[in-house]
């Protein structure tokens, strides 16, 4: 599975740029030794670049005999909008699609799963860094509640991120953030382990909405989502819900959580936010199960564009302000260019959220694969 690995990084890396840094003889080496007894044994799979190596996410993947074959791309440090990636030379572009960005900023992610390469791919999602790149891919992304990967130094004061997986079935990403749950001497705030749910049924009481701002999403977009949903048999529930805008209080919670100056009015504020729009959402989930989206406003904007679409994730980035488990899986194309569905559940019912998107998810073929 290693050889394979490798021999589609050699195939596909020049063409989407989506490594960072590759280790082919250290994955060799691994692959040599694995206990084919463990869970994952053989696995291969990426991690996103500039992750700690103590991470548990990482030090739980190896000792369950996963195969790391190096590092994916990100977006350069210090960009305002994180909706792409960069390997150093050049930007990471979408399989799908070369004109078109992969999403970020796990964006090598994205491209590696979408392109066969590796079966997951590790992340982290402070403002929809999974969710966003899985639906400009058309694989799949999960950013579970809060607490469930533990994080190499606990929850930051912001709780804003929260590491997870991207691949190419629901399955593989439920089990390998099964695999990786559970308490850490590293982060004592996690929650514990999580044993690997079956995705229930229904029937489901279900709210939808195109937007959580003015802007809602793309008209196409939004079609096919709703389409997902009548296909899948499922009924929208007519449910009230208050949203507050989360653009401020997110942005303080991040500042918060990189150590840069915060007034204390905002602190506050984006504090109050966080409070009022999780209440909101407990009063829906008291009507209904779960809460679907698109998880993007458009398809995958230009490989170089992101700047220019920075407002393309905004259905995505309140529920790391709130901490709710959410998912985002394909369920068709526009113009050619995959389109993810958001699925929202309450906090620990990350079961809800998954089960209801085995329901919505169209497993898409890459042209050419």
């Amino acid at each position: 599975m290693v050889e394979e690995a490798l021999d589609r990084v050699a195939h596909w890396d020049p063409v989407l740029h989506f490594i960072d840094t590759l280790d082919a003889d250290g994955a060799r080496a691994r692959a040599a030794r694995v206990d084919l007894r463990l869970p994952l044994a053989g696995v291969p799979f990426l991690i996103k670049a500039r992750t700690p190596v103590r991470s548990p996410i990482i030090t739980r993947l190896l000792a369950a005999g996963a195969i790391p074959l190096g590092t994916s791309t990100r977006a350069r440090p210090g960009a305002v909008s994180q909706t792409f990636g960069w390997n150093g030379t050049d930007y990471t572009r979408n399989p799908w699609d070369l004109s078109r960005s992969p999403g970020g900023s796990s964006a090598g992610a994205a491209a590696a799963v979408a392109a066969g390469v590796v079966p997951i791919a590790t992340g982290g999602d402070s403002a929809g860094s999974l969710r966003i790149p899985a639906s400009f891919c058309g694989v799949v992304g999960f950013k579970g509640t809060a607490g469930r990967v533990p994080r190499p130094d606990g929850r930051s004061l912001a709780g804003l991120t929260i590491g997870g997986f991207i691949g190419g079935s629901l399955r593989d990403v439920v089990t390998a953030t099964s695999v990786v749950s559970g308490p850490d001497r590293l982060d004592p705030g996690s929650l514990p382990a999580w044993p690997e749910p079956e995705f229930g049924a229904g029937p489901w009481k279900v709210a939808y909405r195109s937007a959580l701002s003015p802007k809602p999403a793309d008209s196409a977009v939004d079609a096919v989502v709703r389409a997902s949903l009548a296909t899948a048999g499922i009924v929208v529930q007519d449910s009230a819900f208050d949203w507050l805008p989360v653009d401020d209080a997110w942005q303080a919670l991040r500042d918060l959580d990189a150590g840069q100056p915060v007034a204390p009015a905002a602190v506050s504020a984006a504090v109050d936010v966080r409070s009022r729009n999780s209440t909101a959402l407990a009063d829906l989930f008291g009507a209904v199960d779960v809460l679907v989206t698109p998880t993007t406003l458009s398809v995958a904007h230009g490989y170089d564009q992101h700047e220019e679409n920075i407002i393309v994730g905004d259905l995505c980035w309140g529920f790391n302000v709130t901490g709710h488990p959410a998912v985002s899986v394909p369920v068709g194309l526009v113009d050619g260019l995959p389109v993810g569905a958001q699925v929202v559940a309450p906090h620990g019912r990350d079961d809800l959220a998954l089960s209801v998107a085995a329901m919505l998810m169209k497993p898409l073929s890459l042209p050419g694969r």
